[in-house]
């Protein structure tokens, strides 16, 4: 006997439900996916537009028939081929997919070593680093056919068009290039070590763009505070956007905090598996506060050094630091994965960019008007 057109039609529609969401369910665990947490992210997602609150309410509430406040696969399917219209399941299964993927597996929300994973594997710290270490031989090279030696704490040709200076402050690019040099080998050799230590930790959960984000505009902050707070002196190197490497960190614990735990495993598992107890508290919020702080100050105390000892020509600032840690801080609480977004940690995330936009255009508009800057330089050094 064949098949109606309607029948062949809802068999493939069930074969696509296998296809493109059943591994979404199965990360779920047989439990299933959250009914507030799926009805909050449709909602996000403008599912409204093309059903209405109410029903969505009605599909969701009809779905969980067991009244378990989690929707199974078994449910979803059912509500999907019985529950909604034809002319419904287009936007709903547009919608629903990238609604469930946004949701995090209670797993990975109770426990954040759970969303540690190499895919896709960390890309902008290592290219990033790669592009730093190039520039710095290059100009390495330079300075030596110059006569001029690369000390560990001294050696960077404040010539370079990728260096900041306020007489040059028309050509944009310097806010962001100046990240490419850097003032003698120990200054590289900080700054790269820190940016792989914290930076690909940071793309193994949060992933490659979303650590690009906040690098780059880390670095744009740390050149922007540099340029209003010490602009008679030149800026160089990568600390903006390594400072705001750590500042993201410090947003991702806050924001994390209960998921960065060590009490995952019970006492008796603890002492059957020591070497996990051990991990889980290293990698606990506490312990990731007081290394950062370890760290920060220590290197800190370096590009004071520099600042103060440095001969007038060749004095490089330190304002960037703040600004690029402050940066990290504001914008990782909104751009980084929160495992468990609460209503609090929304509103703050809104808040900090908000601030950080804020921060960005007061300072373009002093950069315009200032008066105390040094001449501009339209012709060259």
């Amino acid at each position: 006997m064949p098949f109606s057109d309607a029948e062949i039609e809802l068999r493939d529609f069930r074969n696509d439900l296998d296809q493109n969401f059943k591994p979404i369910f199965e990360k779920h665990g047989p439990e299933g996916i959250g009914l507030l947490d799926l009805r909050r992210e449709l909602e996000e997602e403008g599912l409204l537009e093309h059903l209405g609150k109410d029903r969505l309410a009605h599909l969701l509430s009809a779905a969980d028939q067991d009244n378990n406040m989690l929707i199974t696969y078994r449910e979803f399917v059912r509500m999907m081929t019985e529950d909604l219209t034809r002319e419904e399941r287009k936007p709903f299964r547009r919608v629903m997919r990238a609604a469930i993927a946004d949701i995090i597996p209670r797993r990975q929300r109770e426990d954040f070593l759970a969303n540690y994973n190499c895919c896709p594997p960390p890309l902008f710290i290592p290219l990033i680093s790669a592009a730093e270490i190039a520039v710095f031989i290059y100009y390495t090279i330079v300075l030596e056919r110059k006569g001029i030696a690369t000390t560990a704490t001294e050696g960077v040709d404040m010539e370079s068009p990728l260096v900041y200076r306020a007489s040059r402050r028309y050509e944009a690019w310097r806010f962001i290039s100046y990240m490419f040099m850097h003032q003698g080998y120990m200054h590289i050799i900080f700054n790269i070590l820190f940016q792989l230590l914290y930076g690909l930790s940071l793309e193994v959960v949060h992933k490659w763009w979303r650590v690009g984000i906040v690098y780059l505009l880390g670095v744009l902050a740390g050149g922007l505070a540099h340029s209003i707070t010490d602009h008679h002196v030149g800026l160089v190197g990568a600390s903006g956007g390594v400072y705001a490497l750590l500042g993201a960190h410090f947003a991702a614990i806050v924001i994390n905090w209960k998921e960065m735990n060590y009490k995952c495993l019970d006492p008796e598992e603890m002492e059957d598996n020591a070497c996990c107890g051990i991990c889980r508290v290293l990698l606990s919020a506490p312990v990731r506060m007081a290394i950062i702080l370890i760290l920060v100050i220590p290197d800190t105390a370096l590009a004071v050094y520099r600042r103060v000892t440095a001969p007038a020509e060749n004095k490089i600032g330190v304002t960037a630091h703040i600004g690029g840690f402050l940066a990290g801080v504001m914008l990782g609480i909104v751009i980084l994965k929160n495992i468990n977004r609460l209503t609090w940690e929304r509103t703050l995330g809104w808040v900090t960019l908000a601030v950080y936009l804020a921060f960005v255009a007061f300072c373009c508009l002093f950069n315009a008007f200032y008066q105390g800057y040094p001449p501009t330089d339209w012709k060259g050094y």
